[in-house]
């Protein structure tokens, strides 16, 4: 009944909001707001003298007087081209051009504007140009998240799978052009990998974040990264205090209540957010392997049927301080939590080769546990008086514990599927613990007055140390008791030490050429310890130079063609050297293989770039050369059983290519269309030992949405995937969210409603196969959600200055004092 009043909501919401376009069309105003703020102190110019004209008719000016925290707020503007100006004694007069509000961009927010004192500079004249909801600038795609309603409501990992050239596999980690992205926030990584990252994007809010920059090609400090780099900008805040309190609520289940408080004066910037949801995921599966031996064949069937719960507080506190115009400093804190229950049961069939059950067994897996992350970190930046020059000095420090209490209970059948009489009971308890230290530097020296030939170098240094200890036992039924299990028990330390240093120089040539060229030296150094446990001692260290070069051409500020050429690495984690037997699942046993060694690849890459007003693409065609890669096999055992390690197989080829098209069909309507693909070629070796299989990844996304007004917006994305590897290929449905959101009461109440996959489940089929077995696959989750999202700005942005005579004298007193 829920999912059907939701759905009724969502449909009239939708029609009302258009109606409300069309009715309103003809008597649409717009607003201009924004700071005036001292350039040298970053001060607020209280009573700044603000004067709004017209453009095509003099006759309309409006002027104002700006507020305690330099904030001006035009309201009720008709549309059309308005140019401001601005005056305060001691101070540069200012004039902004050309900023146009029409029926697309009703709501213009001029950020801080910073004025010179007048001894320093003549009159000052800027050019306003807008920001649209993607950009493609500089090499980079930026998502302007703030404009974005699917951003409304959702995590920052829901908000990135919908982002151009941006999809997630089968096991839910985000690919980016189909590889592992490195993920930045405010330029500095987040140092987090695995369930650790999983968990941060999952509970850190969509809007907290102002934009996201895609770079496939990064610039030179991070080169040595396989999957590009994804920098998530955060909030700053206007000068004054922001506060917002946000509820949402979900067909599936999901509750989510969170608040944002900001604070900013001239020189400090102080941001926060709290929040605490939970979610719930169904779904089901089923399994189809055929086991081939030399003189017969016989089949092996499972049906899953699963529940996923969460709930995850979360907290981040970020202080920035500037301490003049050329050096600031960060503080960040981000913490979370999480607690879950997950409920699995499995029916399990063996079939002979004529397809007749001959034995059978049920099995219920109980996961409970809960885990918490807090990361500290602090960042230094400096500017010299060459805008080149750059000193950046950043830091950082996380602990992060995970307890799984996992209880499995199987019981045996016979060909009727009645009980032999047979069961057992097992035991599993987890405790994680993981501490991470990271130290990194980049500083850019300019090697002439003008900049354009710049070194840019950096060091770093991460150690990352990894606790675990797994406690089995069984139960035995004769008195109730647990009895442990050495063989299925261990107590291990993992630390990894990463070490680089990297110099990079920068050239722009004449005709609009530029060359970026260097190297980076890394040295890692890792090691197994087990107190406890059925492995050996383990330890690896290796030492690589990864070279990189770039060249890039501008024909014009519209058209941009880059050359890239970059060595880089993959090392394998925990989850691929952990030695330890995973018998979570007992007839797919999983283990990893602490000998492998990391993967180097030579990317070739052409990138090319043209950008219009109304029309922007951005394509990119590469070759990869991937040497002694590590991959995951899967090999039949004894039993009927599977086994899956990882291994370095050989060498590899990669033929990828992908493009992103923005089109701006009407000033109402916009259209982003990205896809990509990635063809992988095995050695001959390899597909007659292994029965390797060349194959494709492709993926696609069709991100639309529509303005009928200035207070609403209608935004959609559709994704498709296809993910293959070495053993077999796994495709997707269609999978589409749908969102609208409409601001009240002076834009201060933000309602956004969104239907997430409303026509279906999101489903994955599948097929793999090795030397002496073949599956196939297929699983669904019930990600069809409708969703309802409100939040309320409960303090003033603004407080427009509304002056009588009197007051408009006590205000050119206090300018003629100053």
């Amino acid at each position: 009944m829920f999912k059907f009043l939701l759905s009724i909501c969502f449909i009239g919401f939708l029609a009302s909001v258009s109606a409300q376009g069309i009715v309103k069309s003809k008597t649409l105003t717009g607003s201009i707001l924004g700071n005036v703020l001292d350039s040298k102190s970053g001060k607020p110019l209280a009573s700044a003298g603000i004067r709004l004209r017209g453009l095509r008719d003099s006759a309309v000016a409006i002027n104002l007087v700006a507020d305690k925290n330099g904030g001006f707020d035009f309201q009720k503007l008709i549309l059309g081209f308005y140019k401001l100006s601005i005056s305060v004694v001691g101070f540069t007069n200012t004039d902004m051009d050309s900023i146009h509000v029409y029926l697309d961009r009703l709501d213009i927010n001029l950020g801080d504007i910073k004025l010179n004192e007048s001894s320093t500079a003549l009159k000052e004249v800027i050019v306003y140009s807008e920001k649209p909801l993607i950009e493609n600038r500089d090499g980079k795609l930026i998502f302007n998240v703030a404009e974005s309603p699917l951003s409304s409501g959702t995590s920052a990992s829901e908000m990135l799978r919908n982002l151009p050239l941006m999809n997630i596999n089968p096991d839910g980690t985000l690919l980016m052009q189909g590889k592992v992205p490195l993920i930045l926030m405010d330029e500095k990584p987040v140092n987090l990998s695995g369930q650790q990252l999983a968990d941060l994007l999952e509970s850190l809010p969509a809007n907290v974040v102002e934009r996201v920059e895609i770079m496939s090609n990064p610039p030179p400090e991070y080169a040595t990264y396989p999957g590009g780099v994804i920098n998530i900008i955060t909030k700053k805040g206007r000068v004054g205090i922001y506060e917002r309190i946000g509820l949402t609520f979900g067909s599936k289940g999901e509750k989510v209540i969170s608040g944002n408080f900001n604070y900013r004066s001239s020189k400090l910037n102080l941001t926060s957010s709290i929040g605490l949801g939970n979610a719930e995921v169904r779904g089901n599966s089923y399994s189809h392997r055929q086991n081939i031996y030399k003189d017969s064949v016989n089949y092996f069937y499972t049906n899953t049927a699963f529940v996923n719960r969460n709930t995850y507080p979360n907290m981040r506190v970020q202080a920035d301080y500037d301490f003049n115009k050329k050096s600031s400093a960060s503080i960040v804190y981000q913490g979370n939590l999480n607690y879950y229950k997950n409920h699995s049961d499995i029916v399990s069939s063996n079939l002979d080769s004529n397809f007749r059950v001959y034995k059978g067994s049920t099995r219920t897996n109980q996961y409970n546990g809960d885990g918490f992350s807090h990361a500290f970190s602090g960042s230094y930046q400096w500017k010299g008086k060459n805008p080149v020059e750059k000193l950046q000095l950043w830091s950082g420090l996380s602990f992060s514990k995970n307890n799984n209490d996992r209880d499995f209970y199987q019981q045996f059948l016979q060909s009727n599927f009645l009980p032999t009489g047979l069961d057992s009971t097992q035991l599993q308890l987890t405790d994680n613990y993981i501490r991470s230290f990271y130290f990194n530097s980049n500083y850019n020296k300019p090697l002439n007055d003008t900049g354009t030939i710049y070194l840019s170098t950096g060091a770093s240094y991460t150690n990352n140390t990894y606790h675990n200890i797994l406690s089995t036992s069984y139960l035995r039924k004769v008195d109730s008791t647990y009895i442990g299990n050495d063989l299925l028990s261990n107590n291990f330390y993992f630390h990894q030490s990463i070490i680089t240093l990297r110099a990079a120089l920068v050239v722009s040539l004449p005709l609009h050429w530029r060359i970026i060229s260097g190297i980076q030296a890394e040295q890692t150094l890792s090691d197994f310890q087990f107190i406890k446990g059925n492995s050996a001692d383990a330890n690896n260290t290796y030492l690589r130079f990864l070279p990189n070069i770039t060249l890039r051409k501008e024909f014009n500020k519209e058209f941009n063609i880059s050359w890239v050429y970059r060595a880089t690495i993959r090392r394998p984690g925990i989850i691929e050297l952990n030695p330890n037997i995973d018998y979570s699942d007992p007839y797919n046993i999983r283990f990893g293989n602490p000998t492998i060694t990391p993967t180097l690849t030579d990317n070739y890459d052409i990138n090319v770039a043209y950008v219009k007003s109304k029309f922007n693409i951005n394509a990119n065609i590469g070759y990869n050369h991937i040497k002694n890669v590590f991959n995951s096999i899967r090999t039949l055992i004894d039993n009927g059983k599977t086994q899956t390690t990882y291994q370095n197989i050989s060498d590899q080829d990669e033929f990828s290519g992908s493009l992103w098209t923005g089109i701006t069909v009407t000033r109402k309507f916009k259209l982003n269309i990205s896809g990509g693909y990635i063809y992988y070629k095995y050695s001959d070796r390899e597909k007659l030992l292994y029965r390797y299989i060349d194959g494709t990844t492709e993926y696609a996304t069709l991100n639309y949405s529509y303005t009928p007004n200035n207070l609403t917006i209608i935004e959609a994305n559709n994704r498709y995937s296809s993910y293959v590897n070495p053993q077999g290929k796994s495709h997707s449905n269609i999978n589409i969210s749908i969102s609208a959101m409409h601001k009240f009461f002076n834009k201060r109440l933000v309602v956004s409603i969104a239907a997430i996959d409303p026509f279906g489940l999101q489903k994955y089929d599948g097929f793999s196969a090795g030397t002496n077995f073949k599956i196939e696959s297929h699983s669904e989750s019930n990600t069809r959600n409708f969703r309802l999202s409100v939040s309320y700005q409960m303090s003033k942005t603004m407080i427009k200055s509304k002056l009588d005579s009197k007051q408009k004298k006590e205000a050119l007193d206090k300018l003629r004092k100053k």
